[in-house]
């Protein structure tokens, strides 16, 4: 009996399996970044909300860590540009509990919605391989001045890091790195 051709056949099919990877469906898009109806440096304080993610997100394990990386390079990006910046929680800011006696008519707020996200991380990327898929983040941030409540501005970016290209899940990383850099840049270009 000769397994010859069936054996070739079944390795074909093993290695298109192995290079065609997962594809990852962007479903969400961001939102078209608007120009500051203020210049944000006539804030004299800012409160950033942390990123929320949206709700077929939440409670996902990479995702939750994904979005508070997000939170953490995105403090440090308002940080260096604006000042008196206050971060809150989502809770905190929902229900109004926040310290609002240092807060005076001029007081920016930062909200980020994260509306879609696949964070592949190491261990699952030297697993997976390729075939863990791409990571990807949609995120909306919205700047509204407090006094009013008016949204002055809205930046809305799209990050991907590539299946093939994130070896050890270095390049998800550095994908929500850039995707809160964005924000900063952003808030650079309207002071």
């Amino acid at each position: 009996m000769n397994f010859r051709p069936a054996a070739i056949i079944s390795l074909s099919f093993m290695l298109f399996g192995l290079l065609s990877g997962c594809a990852t469906q962007v479903t969400e898009t961001p939102a078209k970044p608007m120009r500051s109806s203020v210049p944000f440096s006539e804030f004299e304080n800012v409160v950033l909300v942390e990123a929320e993610l949206a709700p077929p997100y939440t409670g996902q394990g990479a995702n939750e860590k994904a979005a508070k990386k997000i939170n953490e390079v995105l403090l440090a990006q308002v940080t260096q540009q604006l000042n008196n910046v206050k971060a809150v929680s989502l809770a905190d800011f929902a229900s109004n509990s926040y310290d609002k006696t240092s807060t005076p008519k001029t007081t920016l707020i930062i909200k980020p919605l994260i509306k879609q996200i696949k964070f592949i991380g190491g261990a699952a990327r030297f697993w997976g391989g390729a075939m863990a898929g791409s990571s990807v983040v949609v995120m909306d941030t919205i700047f509204i001045d407090a006094a009013t409540g008016e949204q002055i501005g809205v930046y809305g970016n799209y990050r991907k890091a590539g299946a093939y290209t994130d070896a050890f899940g270095i390049q998800s990383n550095v994908m929500l790195h850039n995707a809160a850099e964005d924000v900063g840049m952003y808030i650079s270009a309207n002071l």
